[in-house]
């Protein structure tokens, strides 16, 4: 999956540095970032600013994140890279609660409002400290655990079955925990 990061700044350092620098291609819009993320050894991109020509030359992608600091800025990113590659997928940073429709009316596929996130995760940390803890570990730290996305083909003894239904047969002969069931349209089985 290659991947397009869109500013670097502490924020986008952070997401960066998560993914890792396999497939990642950091694009930037001041030398200051450039500088930052070619010490960081990431496959870095300069433009002077937003235009078709030069995101044109992008199309090699699977996923965009838009993270520029400035909102503006990054909103109409957002809109370009949507209009451009309509069936590419783009993940937006939005700062204030009252931008978010704006980046669903640009077509924006996820958008995440940091400080909203942050906020979520305290009250979380507070009421369930423990559940926080266990996903950490999970997600974050190096162990024999992880979390995936399995997508269930059509007529597979999963096809259409509820998680009660598989659960015990699932865990005795696969040593794994089924926590959610989705179907396409987005309806849980539980």
């Amino acid at each position: 999956m290659r991947i397009l990061l869109f500013g670097f700044d502490e924020f986008g350092e952070k997401v960066a540095k998560y993914l890792g620098k396999k497939n990642l291609k950091i694009i930037v819009f001041d030398e200051n970032e450039e500088k930052k993320a070619k010490e960081n050894f990431f496959d870095v991109v300069i433009f002077d600013k937003i235009d078709d020509k030069y995101l044109l030359e992008l199309e090699y992608f699977d996923i965009a994140l838009a993270l520029l600091r400035d909102e503006e800025l990054n909103l109409f990113l957002s809109l370009t890279l949507k209009d451009l590659f309509p069936n590419k997928k783009v993940i937006a940073k939005v700062s204030e609660k009252d931008n978010e429709f704006k980046y669903k009316l640009a077509g924006v596929d996820k958008i995440i409002n940091p400080y909203e996130v942050t906020a979520n995760r305290i009250m979380t940390i507070l009421k369930k400290p423990l559940t926080i803890k266990i996903i950490e570990e999970i997600i974050f730290e190096d162990n024999n655990l992880s979390f995936a996305e399995i997508e269930i083909p059509k007529n597979s003894f999963l096809d259409g079955r509820y998680i009660k239904e598989v659960y015990r047969e699932i865990s005795q002969n696969y040593n794994i925990i089924i926590i959610a069931i989705v179907d396409k349209e987005m309806r849980a089985l539980t």
